[in-house]
């Protein structure tokens, strides 16, 4: 979102259950027009099936949108299953010519009975600063082939390269970190790895399916929008601000490319080494997409604070017609601020 856009705002407040809309009010970019506001539309929260504590939702938000924003299969060779075969020679005898020198004999080479190459899939997991592993996975019987990593709860897929390979550096959920790669034929592979520097930091995992066009918003020590303290997937951040207690940051995980992708957004915060004390407002923004208006999206979201795992929340956002694509929901209660004391 342009900080000079214009901004249509829904307000609407609710708990477990339908919430109906409360009002519209309009704030303005410089120099832009105004705008009509949109109908109403109301919001339902469920529970989560894994028996998460009840949420309510407040202060939800219609705002203008920027424009919304595939993968290569390779098949290979077949390998031959035998070496090309070569007819024997006559065995020198009497028919050679006197004084002719004697020629070797060239005996049939023995079938490849080797079969098919091994498929091999191994992952291996290393702790790195911030708290993340270093995950790297192999296959080689797997080019291009989509991989579902778990950790924790949380699930992601990703694509292998051509050599059946993926690397890619997750956020640590838990002091013993436990992760799984799993190909689609059900072969896998599991790593583990000791990540103390995770009782540092606090987390907030965004778990989505699909494209549902839900962000992860953080808004550290007063930051408004577009300022240096606003942390989301337009501005992620390096983990090394993290690393120094400078600030938080933000991975995206998984490949929106694939179809029906497992997606997870981790915002970071090491909340044990800060160097500020304050607050850090979270929130979560819905775009109204094509593919999602006059339905609804879903997500999980869930807390890590100290290497506990708190409870998974599930929201439920039904979406407003098709006439408001473009617009953003803004969902301030589902996701609690951070309390940052510093040190």
């Amino acid at each position: 979102m342009e900080g000079s856009v214009a901004r249509k705002v829904l307000i609407a407040a609710g708990a477990v259950g339908t919430a109906a809309a409360a009002g519209f009010f309009m704030q303005m970019g410089a120099g832009q027009p105004g705008h009509a506001a949109a109908p109403a539309a109301s919001v339902v929260l469920t529970d989560a099936p894994s028996e998460p504590a009840p949420m309510a939702l407040s202060g939800i938000t219609l705002t203008s949108s920027l424009p919304e924003t595939g993968a290569s299969t390779a098949r290979p060779l077949a390998a031959p299953t035998s070496a090309p075969r070569l007819d024997t020679m006559p065995e020198p005898g009497a028919d050679r010519l006197p004084g002719a020198p004697a020629v070797a004999s060239i005996t049939e080479a023995p079938a490849d009975e080797s079969g098919p190459a091994e498929c091999r899939v191994e992952l291996a997991a290393q702790s790195s600063v911030a708290a993340l592993v270093t995950l790297s996975f192999s296959a080689n019987c797997a080019p291009y082939t989509r991989v579902s990593f778990a950790h924790e709860g949380m699930e992601f897929g990703e694509l292998t390269d051509s050599d059946g390979r993926i690397e890619i550096a997750v956020p640590a959920l838990a002091e013993t970190a436990v992760f799984t790669a799993t190909l689609p034929d059900g072969t896998g592979a599991e790593a583990t790895t000791q990540v103390g520097s995770v009782l540092f930091y606090d987390r907030i995992v965004l778990q989505t399916e699909g494209r549902t066009g839900l962000t992860l918003h953080a808004l550290e020590f007063g930051a408004g929008y577009e300022d240096e303290g606003h942390v989301w997937a337009g501005a992620p951040r390096d983990p090394a601000v993290a690393a120094r207690g400078e600030g938080g940051f933000l991975m995206m995980l998984g490949d929106p490319s694939l179809p029906d992708a497992d997606l997870a957004q981790v915002y970071s915060y090491p909340s044990g080494t800060s160097l500020k004390a304050g607050e850090v407002a979270m929130s979560v923004e819905a775009e109204v997409l094509r593919a999602t208006c006059d339905g609804e999206v879903t997500a999980t979201i869930t807390r890590i604070r100290e290497g506990e795992r708190a409870a998974p929340q599930q929201v439920t956002l039904p979406m407003p017609d098709c006439d408001s694509v473009g617009g953003f929901l803004v969902l301030k209660s589902p996701v609690n601020d951070l309390k940052i004391a510093g040190r």
